[in-house]
């Protein structure tokens, strides 16, 4: 499944067996090749995406429908499978070349991250994990609030006209659901973008257990994606494609920003941690929040060696600039 996910990121021509097919069809392959355009297409979902110059067309096998920049939907003939290639009826084709010819000249939009919210991991009456080092009682709850303090700050300086903003700035108990509710109920416009980054840190029975770990929703947990106004909208008929469509490109994403944290921290402490991958998981506060997430596991409390590091206030330091480090290379990606 991950192989899947990561051939998705991509967003290459992949080659692929092209079978028999009708001759006013043209494959998915051939089509971006023509076009110029580069493809997407997860087999897991049976939905992908066309893109060039900015300008991008989504897709679902087996559905009559074609999405465009997330703002249009026209319904005509469906994609198909032959084998394993994914066919485009020559309508589909004719559509989707239109649409490109149309972008081409005129200015694309562009999108931004907008708002950044960064989770201190519980606070209040939740400690969070407890360890103990050289009889120093180290409470969860404390290092994520000073290493989210840090990255908060880092942020602001860099951004200042952006909307930074945390579940909490002191000892206090936000709960899960007060924690997403401050995530999706941003105000975005529809060129704006939201990230949520949660911070952790973790515990084992397994005193040798040590590392950093970054998790995002496992692709297997299918979330609603798509408001209450848009099914009213679009019937109930098309909003069910447009949510796995829109899902996809969050997990998707949020695999991306999982991916520039942890190998920031990989340079910042990976010669005193060690890495123990990037992972899929159903955290509540990552399954429930409707834009690309994840959440962060700084290391091992439990474990002595590390503990004693956790402990540090430079040692979190790095932790909190190799976070702000990988927010940062994200959204250069996100925006480019």
């Amino acid at each position: 499944m991950t192989n899947i996910r990561r051939a998705i990121l991509a967003i290459a021509l992949l080659l692929a067996p092209m079978g028999a097919y009708a001759a006013e069809a043209v494959s998915l392959i051939d089509f971006g090749k023509s076009a110029a355009a580069a493809i997407a297409y997860d087999p897991l979902t049976s939905s992908g995406y066309l893109e060039k110059d900015g300008s991008f067309i989504s897709f679902a096998v087996g559905q009559p429908f074609m999405v465009f920049d997330w703002k249009g939907l026209k319904k005509i003939e469906a994609p198909y499978l032959d084998g394993d290639a994914v066919m485009l009826p020559a309508a589909f084709s004719s559509e989707a070349s239109s649409y490109f010819s149309s972008k081409g000249g005129s200015k694309k939009e562009k999108y931004r991250v907008a708002t950044i919210l960064i989770d201190p991991g519980h606070g209040g009456k939740d400690t969070g994990a407890i360890g103990e080092v050289n009889g120093l009682r180290l409470l969860e709850k404390d290092l994520t609030l000073e290493v989210s303090r840090r990255v908060v700050d880092l942020l602001k300086s860099s951004y200042p006209g952006r909307n930074i903003i945390t579940t909490r700035e002191g000892d206090t108990y936000p709960t899960l659901d007060e924690r997403v509710s401050m995530a999706n109920e941003a105000g975005l416009r529809k060129d704006e973008a939201i990230i949520y980054v949660s911070i952790h840190a973790n515990a084992s029975f397994n005193k040798n257990a040590k590392g950093y770990e970054v998790w995002y929703l496992n692709p297997e947990y299918r979330r609603t994606v798509v408001d209450a106004n848009t099914v009213k909208e679009k019937g109930t008929e098309i909003a069910p494609i447009l949510n796995a469509m829109l899902e996809e490109e969050f997990t998707t994403e949020s695999i991306i920003l999982a991916r520039k944290v942890y190998d920031r921290l990989g340079a910042a402490i990976g010669p005193q941690s060690q890495g123990r991958g990037i992972r899929a998981e159903e955290w509540f506060v990552v399954r429930n929040a409707k834009m690309p997430s994840i959440l962060i596991e700084m290391g091992f409390i439990t474990n002595p060696e590390e503990g004693l590091m956790l402990s540090s206030s430079g040692y979190l330091r790095k932790i909190s600039d190799a976070i702000y480090n990988g927010v940062v290379d994200f959204i250069d990606h996100f925006e480019r």
